[in-house]
């Protein structure tokens, strides 16, 4: 199989000199919870480095920890239950999942995010309230082997990745120490990445980069291989400088040197 290599990064879409705000993607987090507030900043962290604007709907609890975040980003836009619908019509992309509680509110938003047929990434919590029947050729599903076990009912292996990927039409990155990402038609392997990426909220800010590059309109499969390449490639920045010892936040504020580092090196 393909490896996933700076390549990858390079095929996603860059800003143009004369584009506008909100022309490189607007995104909407549907994340975090009152015990898992972590998933939704760090999603956030991520996302608001690679595209436009980024719209937030989130537990009523976690406001008091929006309003810094608020104040230090203007991309940050935060919805109510009274609102968020009217906003559906104006996104690009969608992430759901991320430190999300299981219910029915939860569900029937999931339901209603896939059936307006827009790129979705969906991650996490949002895996284990997914109707398969819904899914459709923008969908990129994020799990890690546990989940994709859980949701198939197969053994999380590249063979089953690419299977469901092409029977469900839709793009699979699965999450492990060699990443695989199918498409119906593609597949690679991603190599990036260490042991530190074992603590929690490493797939958070995985899933809010990739959610970023698919609201700047680039297809699941690029967004899901230049994702998974950089998010590896930023731990492993990290490992040279604090060995496995450095945070998921570290990881999220990493992306965008390891990023400009990449491009630099192709200027030249």
């Amino acid at each position: 199989m393909p490896q996933c290599t700076k390549k990858d990064w390079f095929a996603i879409k860059s800003p143009k000199k004369n584009s506008y705000k909100g022309q490189n993607g607007k995104l909407l987090i549907l994340a975090g919870s009152q015990t898992y507030h972590g998933a939704l900043i760090l999603s956030i962290k991520a996302a608001v480095r690679f595209c436009d604007l980024v719209y937030v709907f989130t537990h009523q609890a976690n406001d008091t920890l929006l309003a810094p975040l608020k104040a230090e980003s203007p991309n940050i836009i935060v919805l109510t239950p009274q609102n968020i619908s009217q906003f559906f019509k104006t996104i690009d992309a969608y992430l759901a999942g991320p430190g999300w509680e299981k219910n029915l509110q939860n569900q029937t938003l999931l339901k209603k995010m896939l059936l307006t047929k827009k790129p979705i990434v969906i991650d996490a919590t949002a895996l284990s309230l997914l109707d398969l029947n819904n899914l459709h050729k923008k969908v990129l599903l994020t799990p890690h082997k546990k989940e994709f076990e859980e949701l198939f009912k197969l053994p999380p292996t590249e063979k089953n990745a690419k299977a469901m990927a092409k029977k469900y039409k839709c793009t699979i990155l699965l999450k492990g120490q060699t990443d695989v990402i199918a498409s119906p038609t593609h597949s690679k392997q991603n190599k990036t990445g260490n042991q530190g990426m074992t603590k929690g909220g490493t797939g958070d800010v995985l899933a809010g980069l990739t959610a970023a590059l698919l609201a700047a309109k680039n297809t699941p499969y690029k967004s899901a291989c230049a994702a998974a390449y950089l998010n590896g490639l930023a731990a492993d920045s990290l490992e040279k400088r604090m060995g496995p010892h450095f945070s998921s936040e570290d990881l999220a504020n990493e992306l965008p040197l390891t990023a400009q580092s990449l491009e630099v090196k192709k200027a030249k």
